[in-house]
């Protein structure tokens, strides 16, 4: 029994794609608790902060209004630069181990700010932690672009669904890799449903989840390898 345990481990850490799908399902818990509890705004997925951004400004919204998406559009911008230079450095795997770690101290981080004091989403300690988040998860993009697996999406759901439809046997394609990409949508939908279940009860409880769930990920993430 111990042999089959320890073996099962190997597996799992000797492949990236496991770390992915909980990454997936992570972008969703995160989005959707800063857009429910910390401001109405998106930590990860930057499409929807500018597209929102743009109807304020289009709409005549004020200055306070519209720069709140300034704050997570900077730190994800900021989170991204740091993402390229890591990948300059000669040592890939120990690039991704201090780039998946300093995602992961980032939701740690927000988790223990919410469970010692749950923000507002309009203050400005809402404010830092959706930056924190977005400073995250722009060093995680970046990192996956390289890191990633074709075709197993953790924040660009609409290429994926795309793909997954275009390349289907209605499309009268050859329908490559199919389990992936709706595994991938999958996990990141569930993800978001679960954190609006938990945020009505403190942003903590699906920060929280987002912790536990990167405490797993991490193992595959720094040390799997992409399949052949």
């Amino acid at each position: 029994m111990r042999k089959l345990s320890v073996g099962l481990v190997q597996r799992v850490t000797r492949d990236v794609r496991p770390g992915l799908y909980l990454v997936s399902a992570i972008c969703g818990i995160i989005d959707v608790t800063c857009i429910k509890a910390l401001g109405g705004v998106f930590a990860e997925m930057m499409t929807g902060n500018l597209l929102l951004m743009a109807v304020d400004v289009g709409s005549g919204g004020t200055f306070d209004r519209s720069s709140r998406y300034l704050w997570p559009l900077g730190a994800f911008a900021l989170g991204a630069i740091l993402g390229g230079r890591l990948l300059l450095l000669p040592e890939e795997h120990n690039v991704r181990r201090a780039a998946f770690l300093i995602v992961w101290c980032t939701i740690v981080l927000s988790t223990g700010v919410c469970w010692v004091y749950e923000p507002n989403g309009n203050e400005t300690l809402g404010h830092a932690i959706t930056a924190v988040l977005a400073f995250g998860m722009g060093l995680q993009t970046a990192i996956l672009r390289r890191h990633g697996v074709q075709d197993l999406a953790t924040n660009v759901m609409t290429l994926t669904l795309t793909a997954l439809l275009s390349e289907s046997r209605l499309g009268e394609g050859s329908r490559p890799n199919v389990l992936r990409r709706a595994l991938s949508i999958g996990c990141f939908f569930t993800g978001g449903v679960v954190a609006a279940a938990l945020v009505y009860r403190g942003t903590v409880y699906p920060l929280g989840l987002a912790a536990v769930l990167y405490s797993l990920a991490i193992f595959p993430l720094m040390l799997g390898e992409k399949p052949h």
